[in-house]
């Protein structure tokens, strides 16, 4: 039975009972007024108590109506609908609000909602962690909270791009940059976000610029001032041969310095070698190879020792493993003055093949440990200018471990020696107990201008 069924038959009760008390009572008084009457006191009576369920549903209205009456029962149905549509509609509001905060909340960088003034009406998880700033802050004016000038120059709209960078309070070594966004009359946004790694790769990159720059016009300096000499009309023969002896050596500083930013460049834009890449190097047959080059740099009082395991070989690219090998050798044999002994080992690590090279020469600081690999950085000790090398042999060595999967580590005591050293993963043993030196020279002459 469908509604209109329903309220078909409630009316026609309700009519029924209206017209049996008129009828009772107009028929024994003979008064068709006073029955008119008790009819229409019936149906009131009626109307009434719908009104009454009514308003108790009004109370509730979230509950279906169950009302007499067809039209109380209808608005009350419709008021029912509208209020259950309103209610999922603002289910949905909320949850979408809280995703909304959510998300805003664990994002890494910091906002605030300032109110007029630079009360502070809202804040997020990232601006709480890089300010300082406590939930209990909240309705404290901002520029008080950090008590920074430039900050209470930007809230107050003093600064013209609206961005000004400030040390963190929680940690003075970080840098922030806070940018201010002006929404509407009463409100007003701050950004926050960490600038520390930009500005220092911003650093980074103009010492990098400096430093190419200088090490490209000294000996510049010394070619050009060579060939002015070489413009003097009573120059003789021998010294001519003389000035351009003297020309090799900064030429060969220039291209070894060029050869050495391509190879930055290309192992930094080449994607990271894959399977079919990698191959089983006889790593004891490259030492005893690389060891031979490198006594090239070695002065007559150095001792190059080599102890390598010829029953171990790496998976590796062979060209990028025999540069990282030469780097390190050469960097340890720069550094060891006067001569000295390097030790040269390949042996089986605890987490695979590992390879070493130990100096007992000027050591390294520790706080300078960590940069080692950084472009043009070197160690500030007595004589390291004319040791010789780019700069750039460890960073190069840096990017062929990373390509590796691993990492160089480094052991170090001031006026003891220093040691690096690094594991590779494991290849199939060679076949044979050394292979040909002449098949590592052939190698492109790469990386061969080490130096911390």
């Amino acid at each position: 039975m469908n509604i209109r069924s329903v309220n078909r038959r409630a009316a026609a009760a309700r009519l029924t009972a209206c017209l049996a008390a008129a009828l009772a009572v107009g028929v024994p008084t003979g008064s068709t007024a006073w029955g008119a009457v008790a009819g229409l006191t019936v149906w009131a009576i009626w109307g009434i108590g719908d009104a009454r369920a009514f308003r108790r549903w009004a109370h509730a209205p979230l509950r279906s109506p169950r009302l007499g009456l067809s039209s109380w029962r209808d608005t009350a149905a419709g008021l029912s609908a509208s209020l259950h549509r309103s209610r999922r509609r603002t289910a949905r509001l909320v949850t979408e609000l809280r995703w909304l905060l959510g998300t805003l909340d664990s994002m890494p960088d910091g906002w605030i909602v300032l109110q007029r003034g630079g009360a502070i009406e809202a804040v997020n998880q990232g601006a709480r962690s890089l300010l300082g700033i406590a939930r209990r802050d909240r309705r404290r004016k901002f520029p008080d909270l950090l008590r920074d000038p430039s900050i209470a120059s930007l809230v107050r709209g003093d600064v013209e791009d609206g961005i000004v960078e400030v040390a963190s309070p929680v940690d003075e070594s970080r840098r922030l940059e806070l940018r201010y966004l002006s929404v509407d009359e009463n409100r007003s946004i701050v950004l926050i976000r960490d600038v520390t790694m930009l500005d220092r790769l911003l650093t980074m990159r103009q010492d990098f610029i400096a430093n190419v720059s200088h090490e490209l016009r000294t000996p510049l300096t010394v070619i050009i001032g060579y060939l002015e000499a070489l413009e003097d009309d009573d120059i003789d023969e021998d010294m001519l041969r003389t000035l351009l002896g003297r020309l090799s050596s900064p030429a060969n500083r220039m291209k070894a310095l060029v050869e050495d930013l391509l190879t930055l460049t290309r192992l930094e834009s080449s994607p990271m070698p894959g399977p079919g890449d990698m191959e089983d190097v006889n790593a004891a047959a490259m030492l005893e190879s690389v060891v031979n080059e490198a006594r090239q740099l070695a002065r007559p009082e150095h001792e190059i020792v080599l102890q390598a395991d010829t029953t171990i070989a790496a998976r590796a690219v062979a060209a990028e493993l025999h540069s990282a090998f030469f780097n390190l050798i050469a960097n340890a044999i720069r550094y060891s003055p006067d001569g000295g002994r390097v030790m040269v080992r390949w042996r089986q690590g605890e987490s695979g093949p590992r390879f070493e090279v130990e100096d007992y020469g000027l050591g390294i600081p520790q706080e300078h440990i960590s940069r080692l690999t950084e472009r043009f950085f070197r160690v500030d000790v007595a004589k390291s200018r004319v040791r010789g090398g780019t700069g750039l042999g460890l960073a190069i060595v840096k990017h062929i471990l990373r390509r590796h999967g691993t990492r160089l580590q480094v052991e170090s005591e001031l006026g003891v020696g220093s040691l690096f050293f690094f594991d590779l993963p494991s290849g199939d043993a060679p076949s044979q107990p050394a292979i040909a030196a002449s098949r590592w020279r052939s190698l492109p002459p790469i990386l061969r201008s080490p130096g911390r």
